[in-house]
């Protein structure tokens, strides 16, 4: 038997080109007063979970809550 080894997933660095759009798409909707399909409410993939980062505006909700 193996080792087992932390799983790292790659593409984690940084954003990808889907949330990123999704994040964008988010905001407009939001702007728009349009309101969530089912896919954006529980969607798992990327481009939901920027859209709804985006329409409820917490890209960086982690940064307010340093320690100051």
């Amino acid at each position: 038997m193996g080792t087992v080894s932390e799983l790292k997933a790659g593409g984690n660095d940084g954003n990808s080109a889907a949330y990123a759009n999704g994040v964008a798409d988010g905001q407009m909707a939001r702007a728009e007063g349009n309101s969530l399909t089912l896919y954006l409410q529980v969607g798992i993939d990327d481009y939901a979970k920027g859209f709804r980062a985006g329409f409820f505006g917490q890209m960086n909700l982690a940064r307010g809550l340093e320690p100051r």
